[in-house]
């Protein structure tokens, strides 16, 4: 195991991401200046976000259906890894690509990007 969030598991031979980014955006008013620099003043903490980019390839063709009822009930969900951390977290964005098609409609390639915030601290 990956990862897991809520029910959905992230799992190296299964719905595997390629990629995790994790971004912190600190925050500041900034106050404006004549004749010198601008002030800037913290306020607050923070605020983090996390991306994790796959490609699921030849796999079933619901394997993203169960993550995106997920998405859709809109609640903070856990986001568990396999190191035993443990965040709470909201799905900001989910996006999939399907590629490569067959006769029959059926795709064989789908890249996904999702977009999670971590709410109340983070890793």
């Amino acid at each position: 195991m990956l990862a897991q969030i809520g029910d959905f598991t992230f799992k190296v031979n299964d719905t595997a991401y390629d990629s995790f980014k994790r971004s912190i955006k600190y925050k500041y008013s900034t106050m404006q200046r004549i004749g010198t620099f601008d002030d800037h003043q913290s306020v607050g903490k923070y605020e983090e976000s996390i991306e994790l980019n796959g490609i699921i390839i030849a796999k079933s063709q619901s394997q993203l259906d169960a993550f995106e009822k997920i998405a859709q009930d809109k609640k903070a969900k856990t986001l568990a890894f396999a190191n035993g951390r443990c965040e709470s977290v909201i799905i900001t964005s989910l996006e999939m690509d399907r590629s490569s098609f067959l006769k029959d409609g059926a795709f064989l390639k789908q890249s996904f990007k999702i977009g999670l915030k971590v709410i109340g601290g983070g890793l």
